[in-house]
């Protein structure tokens, strides 16, 4: 295989959307653990997963005394939970029912003495279910994991990349298991009042004038996959500024710029196509929002 197909593989939402949205569940179940161990962040920065070499790993976390970490391998497809004093649990990712894999979880904690509670209706779909009883979500087509796993870790990377030019508050590189997508957000620490009926979750992760970038798989609403970019709140005129590369437009349906990831994949240069999106989207939103763009994007004294 190519190094560019390694990287940038084929991925069709109408095809595979059953295994992407079992994933999805999937880890909003591991992202709910979590939540549950984690003192709350700002912008719920305790939240997200993260890639790794090998999937998407909750980082290390605290409970009963000890560090652990929840991970997908979705390489070796399987599902790991292992402690700092040595000790592992997990089982194969296989097709089950999310009822299943929920409990297969559960299991796996309490094995290592680990007890958690959490909410158990899943958060951010359209069509919320009880991660303890639902029957759906049982397809796992490991071909269909790892292919997205390979899109995340090259995006990851070149968002990475993106993220080191830039010296003011931001976040990590961080998958966002509500929905289901990879992003990187930059902050201007201006304070946001949030909007009449705004939830909880939206308050809090729009407290500040933010800049976001990222790709998720497709959805019902938009059934491909894409990279997203938006300015919050959203200035007057975004819509119009220039963007690249040229792929690239604003979607007045879901109020944000667009590139999909069929157009970025079959480009020269699918990294730096993506960079040149996030460049230029965020670009857009700083000026328009009068962003001091000379103290946020300063050069390291090397």
């Amino acid at each position: 295989m190519a190094a560019r197909e390694e990287s940038w593989p084929e991925l069709d939402y109408e095809a595979d959307k059953d295994t992407l949205e079992a994933l999805h569940l999937q880890t909003q179940v591991v992202g709910k653990v979590k939540l549950a161990l984690t003192p709350v962040a700002p912008e719920w920065q305790n939240v997200p997963l993260f890639v790794n070499a090998s999937g998407l790993t909750t980082g290390l976390l605290f409970a009963n005394g000890i560090g652990l970490e929840l991970a997908f391998d979705l390489i070796r497809h399987e599902f790991l939970v292992s402690t700092t004093d040595g000790r592992k649990e997990g089982f194969a990712l296989k097709a089950r029912p999310l009822r299943a894999f929920t409990a297969e979880v559960r299991r796996a904690l309490a094995r290592l003495d680990v007890a958690v509670h959490f909410n158990p209706m899943t958060v951010e779909v359209p069509h919320p279910v009880n991660c303890d009883e639902y029957e759906g979500c049982d397809v796992y087509e490991a071909d269909v994991a790892n292919r997205l796993f390979r899109i995340l870790a090259g995006n990851a990377l070149a968002l990475e990349e993106f993220r080191a030019g830039f010296w003011g508050k931001q976040s990590a590189v961080s998958f966002f298991w509500g929905t289901f997508d990879l992003a990187v957000s930059r902050y201007n620490l201006v304070p946001v009042e949030p909007t009449p009926g705004m939830g909880k979750i939206e308050r809090v992760a729009g407290d500040s004038e933010l800049s976001a970038v990222g790709f998720w798989s497709g959805s019902e609403r938009y059934p491909r996959p894409a990279y997203f970019a938006y300015t919050y709140p959203k200035p007057k005129g975004l819509e119009a500024a220039p963007v690249r590369p040229a792929a690239a437009g604003w979607n007045k349906s879901l109020g944000e710029f667009l590139l999909d990831y069929e157009q970025l994949r079959k480009s020269p240069e699918p990294r730096s196509a993506l960079l040149e999106f996030a460049r230029s989207t965020y670009a857009a939103g700083a000026e328009l929002c009068g962003w001091n763009r000379a103290l946020l994007e300063r050069k390291p004294p090397t």
